[in-house]
């Protein structure tokens, strides 16, 4: 009887071993591993996905992208690969449909479709820990790139995100381009939270009343996160 799933297949043009590995190994940090010699002659790559379940990429010829049939792929950080993805081309596409999960479908190089739903981890950060963060932005120790202070600019939205350089995501409501609150943020390690976290709810006590008070003076808004205050 069926125990479970052993790899997933994918197909890809041939020749394009590079393309595969540039987006599975080094943008999704998939681990490859070496195919079977007697395999490895008709072209292709193999990854392990973290579980020990095997992502196989086979030639097909002629190729035919996968525009319906896809993997579904959980993460722990699912707003930063989607910024990463988005910056190289591979544009994310939100989906709400599925209540209580948080996803969205992208192509990879070869126009497979593929599914990312946001696994989160069940600790939460301290209130220490993100203001921790928030004062080495202030300082200068982690930053934050210019494209992404420029597109308050170019694309103003009332959410804004932000992928900082150690790998922290911010999700910061704006009000009229003015820094307001923290709507969501997420460490390297999945661990996250959400404004309702910070606030509490409504007429209670605020279980982080730093982080909930927490402005960045005029200049740091500006330089920093591209926002007044």
């Amino acid at each position: 009887m069926i125990r479970g799933i052993d790899h997933i297949q994918l197909a890809m043009p041939r020749d394009q071993e590079a393309r595969a590995r540039a987006f599975y190994g080094e943008l999704l940090g998939l681990r490859e591993i070496p195919k079977p010699p007697e395999l490895a002659k008709r072209g292709g790559v193999w990854f392990e996905l973290p579980d020990g379940r095997g992502l196989h990429l086979g030639v097909e010829e002629p190729f035919h992208p996968a525009k319906k049939a896809h993997p579904g792929f959980r993460v722990t950080t699912l707003d930063a690969l989607g910024m990463r993805l988005d910056a190289l081309g591979h544009v994310p596409r939100w989906s709400d449909e599925v209540p209580g999960v948080r996803r969205f479908h992208a192509e990879d190089p070869f126009g497979n479709r593929l599914e990312f739903q946001e696994q989160a981890s069940e600790q939460r950060l301290t209130e220490e820990e993100v203001l921790a963060v928030l004062e080495a932005l202030e300082r200068g120790d982690v930053t934050i790139p210019d494209a992404q202070r420029r597109a308050v600019e170019d694309a103003p939205r009332v959410d804004m995100p932000y992928l900082c350089s150690n790998g922290w995501f911010f999700l910061i409501f704006n009000d009229d381009f003015e820094w307001d609150y923290i709507l969501r943020v997420t460490a390297p390690d999945g661990r996250g939270l959400v404004f309702a976290d910070i606030a509490g709810p409504p007429g209670g006590p605020i279980p982080m009343p730093r982080l909930y008070d927490y402005r960045p003076s005029p200049a740091i808004a500006l330089d920093v996160w591209g926002l007044a205050t």
